[in-house]
Protein backbone atom coordinates (compact mmCIF):
# COMPACT_ATOMS: atom_id res chain seq x y z
CA UNK A 1 0.00 0.00 0.00
CA UNK A 2 2.89 2.17 -0.08
CA UNK A 3 1.75 3.15 -3.78
CA UNK A 4 -1.01 4.61 -2.54
CA UNK A 5 0.39 6.40 0.78
CA UNK A 6 2.90 7.65 -1.41
CA UNK A 7 1.28 9.09 -4.30
CA UNK A 8 -1.75 10.63 -2.74
CA UNK A 9 0.34 11.74 0.52
CA UNK A 10 -2.29 10.10 2.49
CA UNK A 11 -1.78 7.89 5.60
CA UNK A 12 -2.96 4.23 5.10
CA UNK A 13 -2.74 1.32 7.73
CA UNK A 14 -3.25 -2.23 6.70
CA UNK A 15 -4.16 -5.12 9.01
CA UNK A 16 -5.86 -8.56 8.49
CA UNK A 17 -9.57 -8.51 8.27
CA UNK A 18 -11.27 -11.45 10.84
CA UNK A 19 -14.38 -11.94 8.89
CA UNK A 20 -13.42 -14.38 5.88
CA UNK A 21 -14.08 -17.24 8.03
CA UNK A 22 -18.10 -16.34 7.12
CA UNK A 23 -17.54 -15.79 3.35
CA UNK A 24 -18.33 -18.57 0.93
CA UNK A 25 -15.54 -21.15 0.08
CA UNK A 26 -15.73 -19.71 -3.88
CA UNK A 27 -14.67 -16.22 -2.83
CA UNK A 28 -12.13 -16.77 0.01
CA UNK A 29 -10.57 -19.05 -3.05
CA UNK A 30 -10.80 -16.67 -4.98
CA UNK A 31 -9.65 -13.24 -3.41
CA UNK A 32 -7.36 -12.69 0.06
CA UNK A 33 -8.45 -9.76 1.96
CA UNK A 34 -7.14 -7.59 4.08
CA UNK A 35 -8.95 -4.66 5.67
CA UNK A 36 -7.70 -0.94 5.31
CA UNK A 37 -7.84 2.52 6.00
CA UNK A 38 -7.03 5.28 3.79
CA UNK A 39 -6.84 8.81 5.79
CA UNK A 40 -8.99 7.88 8.91
CA UNK A 41 -11.45 5.68 5.81
CA UNK A 42 -11.96 2.57 6.82
CA UNK A 43 -12.39 0.12 3.21
CA UNK A 44 -11.61 -3.48 2.80
CA UNK A 45 -9.10 -4.96 0.18
CA UNK A 46 -9.80 -7.68 -2.25
CA UNK A 47 -6.91 -9.20 -3.99
CA UNK A 48 -7.95 -11.75 -6.86
CA UNK A 49 -5.36 -15.07 -6.62
CA UNK A 50 -5.10 -15.32 -10.44
CA UNK A 51 -7.23 -13.65 -13.02
CA UNK A 52 -10.05 -11.32 -12.32
CA UNK A 53 -13.63 -13.10 -13.40
CA UNK A 54 -15.17 -11.21 -15.65
CA UNK A 55 -17.13 -7.85 -14.50
CA UNK A 56 -20.99 -9.05 -13.89
CA UNK A 57 -19.48 -12.21 -11.60
CA UNK A 58 -17.22 -9.52 -9.89
CA UNK A 59 -20.07 -7.45 -9.34
CA UNK A 60 -21.98 -10.38 -7.27
CA UNK A 61 -18.88 -11.43 -5.65
CA UNK A 62 -18.09 -7.49 -4.38
CA UNK A 63 -22.24 -7.29 -3.54
CA UNK A 64 -21.88 -11.15 -0.96
CA UNK A 65 -18.99 -9.67 0.77
CA UNK A 66 -20.55 -6.52 1.39
CA UNK A 67 -23.72 -8.60 2.87
CA UNK A 68 -20.77 -9.45 5.45
CA UNK A 69 -18.80 -5.96 5.61
CA UNK A 70 -20.98 -2.79 4.24
CA UNK A 71 -17.70 -1.54 3.63
CA UNK A 72 -16.14 0.38 -0.05
CA UNK A 73 -14.80 -2.36 -1.24
CA UNK A 74 -11.18 -1.72 -3.31
CA UNK A 75 -9.85 -4.51 -5.82
CA UNK A 76 -5.81 -4.73 -5.39
CA UNK A 77 -5.21 -5.88 -8.92
CA UNK A 78 -1.24 -6.33 -10.22
CA UNK A 79 -1.79 -4.61 -13.59
CA UNK A 80 -4.85 -3.30 -15.92
CA UNK A 81 -5.75 -2.80 -19.32
CA UNK A 82 -7.56 -0.05 -20.80
CA UNK A 83 -10.51 -1.47 -21.09
CA UNK A 84 -10.82 -2.95 -17.27
CA UNK A 85 -10.17 -0.42 -16.03
CA UNK A 86 -13.02 1.20 -17.96
CA UNK A 87 -15.26 -1.18 -17.62
CA UNK A 88 -14.71 -1.06 -13.39
CA UNK A 89 -14.72 2.98 -13.52
CA UNK A 90 -18.21 2.96 -15.68
CA UNK A 91 -19.54 0.43 -12.99
CA UNK A 92 -17.97 2.54 -10.06
CA UNK A 93 -15.85 -0.13 -8.83
CA UNK A 94 -13.12 1.24 -6.49
CA UNK A 95 -9.31 -0.45 -7.72
CA UNK A 96 -5.67 0.08 -7.79
CA UNK A 97 -2.48 -1.70 -9.75
CA UNK A 98 0.38 -0.60 -8.14
CA UNK A 99 2.79 1.89 -10.51
CA UNK A 100 -1.12 2.19 -13.05
CA UNK A 101 -4.01 3.69 -11.90
CA UNK A 102 -5.48 4.48 -8.60
CA UNK A 103 -9.19 4.70 -8.59
CA UNK A 104 -10.79 5.56 -4.88
CA UNK A 105 -14.63 7.47 -5.87
CA UNK A 106 -15.54 7.12 -2.08
CA UNK A 107 -12.30 9.20 -1.86
CA UNK A 108 -12.48 11.25 -4.56
CA UNK A 109 -9.57 10.16 -6.10
CA UNK A 110 -8.51 8.96 -9.99
CA UNK A 111 -5.56 8.79 -10.61
CA UNK A 112 -2.82 7.16 -13.38
CA UNK A 113 0.77 7.03 -12.80
CA UNK A 114 1.47 9.56 -15.95
CA UNK A 115 -0.09 12.23 -13.58
CA UNK A 116 2.45 10.72 -10.38
CA UNK A 117 0.94 12.88 -7.61
CA UNK A 118 -1.76 14.96 -8.88
CA UNK A 119 -4.98 14.56 -9.76
CA UNK A 120 -5.61 13.63 -13.06
CA UNK A 121 -6.65 16.48 -15.04
CA UNK A 122 -10.71 15.75 -15.95
CA UNK A 123 -10.49 12.53 -14.20
CA UNK A 124 -13.35 13.40 -11.51
CA UNK A 125 -15.40 16.57 -11.66
CA UNK A 126 -14.46 19.30 -9.03
CA UNK A 127 -17.31 19.74 -6.88
CA UNK A 128 -18.50 23.13 -8.46
CA UNK A 129 -18.66 21.15 -12.14
CA UNK A 130 -20.76 18.25 -10.72
CA UNK A 131 -23.30 20.76 -9.32
CA UNK A 132 -23.21 22.87 -12.28
CA UNK A 133 -23.34 19.78 -14.58
CA UNK A 134 -26.50 18.37 -12.65
CA UNK A 135 -27.97 21.68 -12.67
CA UNK A 136 -27.66 21.98 -16.84
CA UNK A 137 -28.96 18.54 -16.84
CA UNK A 138 -32.37 19.16 -14.31
CA UNK A 139 -33.05 22.23 -16.89
CA UNK A 140 -34.01 19.76 -19.42
CA UNK A 141 -32.99 22.74 -22.22
CA UNK A 142 -30.54 22.75 -25.03
CA UNK A 143 -28.86 25.81 -23.40
CA UNK A 144 -28.66 27.21 -20.36
CA UNK A 145 -27.24 30.69 -19.28
CA UNK A 146 -25.21 30.47 -16.52
CA UNK A 147 -25.31 33.82 -14.82
CA UNK A 148 -27.04 33.62 -11.52
CA UNK A 149 -25.45 29.89 -10.56
CA UNK A 150 -22.40 31.31 -8.30
CA UNK A 151 -24.97 32.64 -6.29
CA UNK A 152 -27.77 30.03 -6.28
CA UNK A 153 -24.86 27.22 -5.57
CA UNK A 154 -22.89 29.71 -3.10
CA UNK A 155 -19.63 29.35 -5.26
CA UNK A 156 -17.61 32.32 -6.32
CA UNK A 157 -17.76 33.40 -10.51
CA UNK A 158 -14.32 31.94 -10.29
CA UNK A 159 -15.38 28.34 -9.44
CA UNK A 160 -17.97 28.96 -11.90
CA UNK A 161 -15.53 29.74 -14.69
CA UNK A 162 -13.33 26.96 -13.64
CA UNK A 163 -16.50 24.50 -13.30
CA UNK A 164 -17.70 25.38 -17.13
CA UNK A 165 -13.37 24.90 -18.39
CA UNK A 166 -13.72 21.63 -17.11
CA UNK A 167 -17.12 20.57 -18.39
CA UNK A 168 -15.96 22.06 -22.06
CA UNK A 169 -12.84 20.81 -21.58
CA UNK A 170 -14.22 16.59 -21.06
CA UNK A 171 -16.46 17.57 -24.34
CA UNK A 172 -19.75 17.37 -22.12
CA UNK A 173 -20.72 20.99 -23.03
CA UNK A 174 -19.99 23.65 -25.53
CA UNK A 175 -19.65 27.34 -24.70
CA UNK A 176 -20.78 30.56 -26.33
CA UNK A 177 -21.06 34.21 -25.55
CA UNK A 178 -24.17 36.13 -25.43
CA UNK A 179 -23.47 39.62 -24.81
CA UNK A 180 -21.75 39.35 -21.51
CA UNK A 181 -23.48 36.45 -20.42
CA UNK A 182 -22.05 32.57 -20.80
CA UNK A 183 -23.85 29.71 -22.06
CA UNK A 184 -23.53 26.17 -22.21
CA UNK A 185 -25.16 23.75 -23.88
CA UNK A 186 -25.26 20.03 -25.64
CA UNK A 187 -27.63 18.83 -28.61
CA UNK A 188 -27.59 15.29 -27.19
CA UNK A 189 -30.30 13.44 -25.12
CA UNK A 190 -29.68 13.74 -21.34
CA UNK A 191 -29.43 10.18 -20.92
CA UNK A 192 -26.84 10.07 -23.43
CA UNK A 193 -24.83 12.94 -22.06
CA UNK A 194 -25.17 11.78 -18.40
CA UNK A 195 -23.92 8.11 -19.39
CA UNK A 196 -20.93 9.66 -21.14
CA UNK A 197 -20.12 11.37 -17.67
CA UNK A 198 -20.12 8.49 -15.59
CA UNK A 199 -16.20 8.03 -14.95
CA UNK A 200 -15.86 11.23 -14.34
CA UNK A 201 -18.59 11.75 -11.38
CA UNK A 202 -17.14 12.72 -8.03
CA UNK A 203 -18.71 10.39 -4.97
CA UNK A 204 -20.26 13.80 -2.89
CA UNK A 205 -19.34 12.08 0.22
CA UNK A 206 -16.09 13.12 1.93
CA UNK A 207 -16.92 11.27 4.75
CA UNK A 208 -19.13 8.99 7.17
CA UNK A 209 -19.78 9.04 10.67
CA UNK A 210 -22.42 8.00 13.09
CA UNK A 211 -24.51 10.17 15.47
CA UNK A 212 -26.80 9.96 18.06
CA UNK A 213 -30.26 10.69 17.01
CA UNK A 214 -30.75 12.98 19.66
CA UNK A 215 -27.79 15.07 18.67
CA UNK A 216 -29.13 15.14 15.28
CA UNK A 217 -28.78 18.23 13.18
CA UNK A 218 -32.37 19.23 12.15
CA UNK A 219 -33.54 18.88 8.81
CA UNK A 220 -30.99 16.94 7.16
CA UNK A 221 -32.21 15.14 3.65
CA UNK A 222 -32.04 11.34 3.74
CA UNK A 223 -29.33 10.06 1.91
CA UNK A 224 -27.77 7.07 0.89
CA UNK A 225 -29.62 3.86 0.49
CA UNK A 226 -32.60 5.75 3.20
CA UNK A 227 -32.74 8.24 0.15
CA UNK A 228 -32.69 5.16 -2.61
CA UNK A 229 -35.07 3.50 -0.42
CA UNK A 230 -37.72 6.55 -0.27
CA UNK A 231 -37.62 6.81 -3.76
CA UNK A 232 -37.85 3.52 -4.88
CA UNK A 233 -39.94 0.23 -3.54
CA UNK A 234 -36.47 -0.66 -1.99
CA UNK A 235 -36.34 -1.57 1.62
CA UNK A 236 -34.99 0.63 4.03
CA UNK A 237 -31.78 0.44 5.59
CA UNK A 238 -31.64 -1.25 9.41
CA UNK A 239 -29.61 2.70 9.49
CA UNK A 240 -30.77 5.62 8.52
CA UNK A 241 -28.72 7.45 6.48
CA UNK A 242 -28.60 11.83 6.13
CA UNK A 243 -26.30 14.33 4.07
CA UNK A 244 -24.82 17.16 5.52
CA UNK A 245 -22.57 20.29 4.26
CA UNK A 246 -20.21 21.54 7.01
CA UNK A 247 -17.58 21.08 8.80
CA UNK A 248 -17.38 17.66 10.75
CA UNK A 249 -16.17 19.27 14.26
CA UNK A 250 -19.94 20.75 14.11
CA UNK A 251 -20.97 17.45 14.43
CA UNK A 252 -20.26 15.20 17.90
CA UNK A 253 -20.07 11.87 15.83
CA UNK A 254 -18.08 8.72 15.76
CA UNK A 255 -16.72 6.59 13.72
CA UNK A 256 -18.72 3.22 14.87
CA UNK A 257 -21.84 2.10 14.92
CA UNK A 258 -22.89 0.82 17.94
CA UNK A 259 -26.63 0.56 17.79
CA UNK A 260 -28.50 1.46 15.12
CA UNK A 261 -31.72 2.42 16.76
CA UNK A 262 -29.88 5.24 19.09
CA UNK A 263 -27.52 6.21 15.68
CA UNK A 264 -27.91 7.51 12.72
CA UNK A 265 -25.19 7.94 9.61
CA UNK A 266 -24.56 11.18 8.78
CA UNK A 267 -22.36 11.62 5.25
CA UNK A 268 -20.45 14.48 5.30
CA UNK A 269 -20.65 15.85 1.59
CA UNK A 270 -18.60 17.69 -0.23
CA UNK A 271 -21.46 20.12 -1.74
CA UNK A 272 -24.62 21.18 -0.40
CA UNK A 273 -27.04 18.32 -0.82
CA UNK A 274 -30.35 20.14 -0.93
CA UNK A 275 -28.92 22.50 -3.62
CA UNK A 276 -30.59 20.49 -6.35
CA UNK A 277 -33.07 18.90 -4.80
CA UNK A 278 -36.85 18.86 -5.62
CA UNK A 279 -37.93 17.35 -2.47
CA UNK A 280 -35.75 18.92 0.23
CA UNK A 281 -36.19 16.13 2.61
CA UNK A 282 -34.07 14.13 0.18
CA UNK A 283 -30.81 14.60 -2.12
CA UNK A 284 -31.14 14.83 -5.52
CA UNK A 285 -31.31 12.04 -7.75
CA UNK A 286 -28.23 12.66 -9.77
CA UNK A 287 -25.54 13.17 -6.78
CA UNK A 288 -27.72 10.12 -4.76
CA UNK A 289 -26.62 7.55 -8.08
CA UNK A 290 -23.36 9.73 -7.87
CA UNK A 291 -22.95 8.22 -4.47
CA UNK A 292 -24.32 5.08 -4.50
CA UNK A 293 -21.69 2.13 -5.41
CA UNK A 294 -23.30 -0.19 -8.17
CA UNK A 295 -22.75 -3.74 -6.35
CA UNK A 296 -26.09 -4.85 -5.57
CA UNK A 297 -28.47 -5.81 -8.66
CA UNK A 298 -31.34 -4.42 -6.59
CA UNK A 299 -29.69 -0.99 -6.05
CA UNK A 300 -28.82 -1.04 -9.65
CA UNK A 301 -32.31 -1.77 -10.61
CA UNK A 302 -33.74 1.07 -8.67
CA UNK A 303 -31.20 3.42 -9.74
CA UNK A 304 -32.19 2.69 -13.23
CA UNK A 305 -35.58 3.67 -12.60
CA UNK A 306 -34.94 6.56 -10.89
CA UNK A 307 -33.14 7.77 -14.22
CA UNK A 308 -35.92 6.47 -16.16
CA UNK A 309 -38.45 8.09 -14.99
CA UNK A 310 -35.63 11.74 -14.86
CA UNK A 311 -35.14 11.25 -18.40
CA UNK A 312 -38.35 10.20 -19.25
CA UNK A 313 -39.35 9.39 -23.23
CA UNK A 314 -35.73 10.39 -24.48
Amino acid sequence: MKYIADTLDIKVDIALWDGTAKLPYYLTDRYEFKRAVFDGVVCLIMKPKGELDVLGQVKKHIAKVREIEPLPIVLELDGMTARRRKALIGARIPFFAPENHIYLPFLGVALSERYTTERAPGEIFMPSAQLLFFYYLYQDKPEIHTAGTAELFGLSEMQISRAIKQLNGLGLVSVRKDGVQTVIGNEEPRRDLFERARPYLLNPVRKKIYVECGELPPDLPLSGYSALSELTMLSAPATETVAFWGKVGELAGTDTLVDNTEQVEIEVWYYNPTLLSKCPKVVDVLSLVASLPLDDERVEQAIYGLLSNLWGNE
